[in-house]
């Protein structure tokens, strides 16, 4: 049974990690943001499913964060990596609340018939496959330049000529964070699988991420131990 003092090691662990994927995501598409020990934060307009404000620790400050977003010409969403923000006072609603999984046990699961994405055009199929699970955009969200980032990885399981599940890996130099998963079925052993293949593409990392609903509840049974919640919260724009 982990303490409470380890779940806010793993639940900080697993923030940063998180950001380390906005990165990746913002560099690739040529987003600016800066990042602090507090925050990362674009004053752009963020990718489809990406947030303004990512909180890398707790309670930071609601004066910062409404500096940061007075004059955004565009909705502001926002990753409340604690859910200790009082975003009420600011105008924000919540979108969802999610709580982040952690596992350091190694995982067993028979992994085939999945694969890296290694080509452009696997990875054309890949998205398309994420798309039509839910995540629907008319942007194309990941570019080939990825494929060439040794901390940042796409798989998928085919049946026949189709992808039928998939994720994404981000390794942060301490942990592999498992997200963008999409699966009919996100079974325990589905998540099984997939950690599996995170473990061995970065041996000897804890695995994290975050989930909700049935998700959340198959990756604990798959193992997964639960480290603190999240709450991304939403602001939309008036125009004046």
């Amino acid at each position: 049974m982990q303490t409470k003092t380890d779940e806010t090691i793993r639940q900080q662990e697993a923030a940063d990690n998180n950001a380390d994927l906005y990165k990746h995501m913002f560099e690739a598409h040529g987003v600016s943001f800066e990042r602090s020990s507090e925050l990362f934060h674009t004053s752009e307009q963020p990718l489809p499913f990406y947030s303004s404000i990512v909180t890398l620790k707790p309670a930071v400050s609601l004066q910062t964060i409404n500096e940061l977003i007075a004059n955004a010409p565009f909705s502001v969403f926002i990753k409340d990596s604690f859910a200790d923000l009082p975003l009420e006072a600011l105008g924000f609603s919540t979108l969802f609340e999610a709580s982040w999984f952690y596992l350091e046990a190694p995982v067993q699961a028979d992994t085939s018939g999945w694969q890296l994405i290694s080509t452009p055009k696997q990875l054309e199929s890949w998205e398309a496959s994420w798309k039509n699970a839910g995540n629907q955009t008319d942007r194309a969200m990941f570019s080939p330049k990825q494929l060439n980032n040794p901390d940042f990885a796409f798989w998928g399981y085919s049946e026949g000529s189709e992808i039928t599940k998939g994720f994404i890996g981000n390794h942060s130099g301490t942990s592999a964070g498992l997200s963008n998963f999409f699966a009919e079925d996100l079974s325990p052993h589905t998540f099984r699988q997939m950690t599996a293949l995170l473990q061995k593409w970065k041996p000897k990392k804890p695995v994290t991420g975050y989930a909700r609903g049935d998700a959340l509840l198959n990756a604990q049974t798959a193992g997964f131990e639960t480290s603190g919640k999240l709450k991304v919260w939403h602001k939309p724009y008036s125009g004046s």
